[in-house]
């Protein structure tokens, strides 16, 4: 089908958008340049979506990325590269060799203010449109804060395209940013339509590529239980496993990340024409000796015997009789059907969160409850912890077996449960057993902010210990 002219504009919008933030300062873009293509970008439903939906297209190797960088500095990956790869593998990352994810957050960030600006200052799109339109752009703004802060801490809350502000913005608070991240996800949650919709935003269709809001109420549980308001996150995980009725978990593990699988809350498409469904399936998937990573043994050796999951997704590849194991959590290497999608939120994880939530408020036999759907899909039995304490490692180690290089969740749960010593540092730990050294202040679970931002924004400061 031929792009008519106001979807490429919209197109160029959100490439404009995305493009100039890179090169500019922080996360600056051209004024001019910006009104002119915005007042017709805007000029109508089509377009303005258009505009919005572009920006998922260009996130789909974010998960990936996400999974590498956080799976090679735990204990998920096993390394086979040098340079900037093995600095991660050995915890010995440099500023000047940051992963790139501070400069793609704040490209996202700044396309969905973008959007949202966009639809305040024109009249063509109409109320309902818009207000779809206004739930995904917060939802995308709290997404990216949300990585922003569990690989850096204090970062800075960006609102707008005001590039006077932006280029002098300073870092807030862990806990400031959390606000802004709940305040947006709660905003998210009443504009969102409750079923997906394809590209008209108000016809229901089975693609779930855009975020409804259940995927917003899946984030927020997230973000309540990262900041211990575990009440609020067993509301909103609840009422995703018990209100919504759109979701279930698959009992066939091999189902789980197919296209609008039943257990997905919200996937990234990959835009066609493409030869790949899923930047994961791809460079996982072992056809030869690993260039770039494997399972590590850590993670291997982490699966109680018969657990399904470790059968269906992990598999392995030999080499002069060496085996090789891989992620295979996404079959499909290469194809131009799409058969799977990149899976952001699904409804295991809601599970987990729950069960966590529920162990932290003493409610122990709803949390081993909660747990055991979980094991028991992968063919376990039911878990034998009982108190608090028990239930909390429990889950943890459930969470390293469920959601393995799915982004970043190890890294983030080995910190965020105060358990990141214990598996990397002393004289056993994995940092160690990958040949690096670990030291116990804090400054190696933060990613330091690219050296060429800092150089940017005088008032960026970095990271201690970089």
């Amino acid at each position: 089908m031929k792009l008519n002219s106001k979807y490429n504009q919209a197109i160029n919008l959100t490439f404009l958008v995305l493009g100039l933030s890179a090169c500019k300062k922080f996360v600056t873009i051209d004024p001019p340049i910006t009104q002119l293509v915005v007042q017709t970008v805007f000029a109508d439903n089509a377009s303005a979506t258009s505009a919005l939906t572009a920006i998922y297209s260009q996130m789909n190797y974010e998960s990936y990325y996400m999974s590498l960088n956080t799976g090679l500095l735990s204990d998920e990956l096993k390394n086979y590269a040098g340079g900037a790869q093995n600095l991660l593998y050995t915890n010995a990352m440099l500023s000047s060799a940051s992963p790139s994810t501070w400069i793609s957050a704040y490209k996202f960030i700044y396309a969905a203010n973008a959007i949202l600006e966009g639809l305040k200052k024109n009249t063509g799109v109409s109320p309902v449109i818009q207000q779809q339109l206004n739930g995904e752009s917060k939802f995308i703004r709290a997404f990216w804060h949300f990585y922003l802060i569990n690989c850096y801490g204090d970062v800075p809350i960006v609102i707008s395209t005001d590039y006077a502000v932006n280029d002098v913005i300073t870092r807030k608070a862990k806990a400031q940013v959390y606000q802004q991240i709940i305040a947006d996800l709660n905003d998210a949650l009443n504009l969102l339509n409750s079923n997906y919709v394809d590209a008209s935003d108000t016809t229901i269709t089975i693609d779930r590529v855009r975020p409804t809001k259940w995927a917003a109420a899946a984030l927020l549980a997230r973000a309540y239980l990262y900041t211990g308001a575990y009440d609020r996150a067993e509301i909103q995980a609840t009422s995703i496993i018990k209100n919504s009725g759109m979701y279930r978990l698959c009992s066939d593990l091999d189902s789980v990340f197919l296209a609008n699988s039943t257990e997905s809350i919200w996937q990234l498409g990959i835009p066609l024409p493409s030869t790949l469904n899923t930047p994961d399936g791809y460079y996982y998937t072992l056809i030869g000796a690993p260039r770039s990573v494997s399972i590590s043994s850590q993670l291997l050796s982490s699966f109680e015997p018969k657990d399904n999951r470790k059968a269906n997704w992990i598999d392995s590849f030999t080499v002069d009789s060496i085996s090789y194991y891989f992620p295979y959590k996404y079959k499909v290497r290469n194809s131009s059907a799409v058969i799977e999608n990149v899976m952001v939120l699904r409804l295991a994880e809601q599970y987990l969160i729950r069960a966590e939530a529920k162990s932290y408020q003493n409610d122990l036999v709803g949390a081993a409850d909660d747990l055991n759907v979980i094991r028991n899909r992968a063919g376990l039995p039911n878990t034998t912890a009982t108190t608090q304490s028990d239930l909390l490692m429990a889950i943890l180690h459930e969470r390293q077996v469920e959601l393995f290089t799915e982004w970043g969740h190890r890294w983030f749960d080995l910190i965020r449960m105060g358990n990141i010593d214990i598996v990397m540092g002393g004289n056993t730990g994995v940092c160690q057993a990958k040949g690096g050294s670990w030291i116990s202040n804090g400054h190696q679970t933060l990613y330091p902010i690219p050296q060429s931002e800092l150089g940017k924004n005088p008032n960026l400061i970095q990271n201690a210990g970089y």
